[in-house]
């Protein structure tokens, strides 16, 4: 006859190792959850959009008949991921001079003069270029007059000049999923302002690379 203590043992042994068990497998379903997460944001964490500035210029093209002069801006939307579809929207894009940082909290107030190029989708391991232009006038609520003066006038060609780019980025991934939409911001220098494409100022320039670091070259 086995005594009553004996039972007692083998149920708190077989409880003890029910515990283990559980703890073991709550801890394994722990470690298989991060694996998945982890893996989730590996497959849908895109490439970042590469932006550049085509030429490296701001082309300018004075308008005698109207007393104006327009900016030509070429913004190419680089999307080097091979599964994500991209799209840049509400794209605003700003110019400054050395004399004002870039990084300024309230852009449209201090900038030269602004563009609002239009919404694309970039496609992946595709370019397109975000052509978009803008007519100014002599008024200190359209342009800096300094500035309009140097390309109407003067037909000037200005140096380090950099361009800061705002918008929003949404990917898409092949599934149809749409990430949520990220604000932001790019620097493009040095660049020049003035001159005509096909021109002088466009002769053996390169594409200036945009960064998401203002002191980043």
């Amino acid at each position: 006859m086995r005594a009553d203590g004996d039972d007692d043992g083998k149920t708190s042994a077989f409880r003890c190792l029910d515990a283990a068990r559980y703890t073991v497998a709550a801890v394994v379903t722990v470690l298989i959850v991060a694996v998945v997460v982890t893996s989730l944001k590996v497959v849908l964490r895109p490439e970042s959009l590469r932006l550049s500035v085509v030429d490296g210029v701001v082309y300018s093209t004075p308008l005698p008949a109207s007393e104006a002069v327009t900016l030509q801006l070429n913004l190419r939307a680089e999307n080097p991921s091979g599964r994500a579809r991209m799209y840049f929207l509400n794209v605003t894009a700003y110019l400054f001079d050395g004399a004002t940082p870039a990084s300024t909290p309230t852009p449209d107030e201090d900038c030269i003069i602004f563009f609002n190029p239009t919404d694309e989708a970039v496609r992946q391991e595709m370019a397109v270029d975000l052509m978009t232009s803008v007519e100014a006038t002599n008024d200190p609520g359209v342009m800096n007059q300094t500035y309009f003066e140097l390309l109407y006038a003067d037909g000037r060609v200005i140096g380090d000049m950099t361009l800061r780019v705002d918008g929003s980025l949404v990917t898409e991934v092949s599934s149809g999923f749409n990430m949520t939409r990220l604000q932001v911001t790019y620097y493009c220098r040095p660049l020049l302002v003035g001159g005509s494409k096909g021109g002088k100022v466009s002769m053996g320039r390169k594409d200036v690379l945009c960064t998401d670091n203002l002191g980043s070259q």
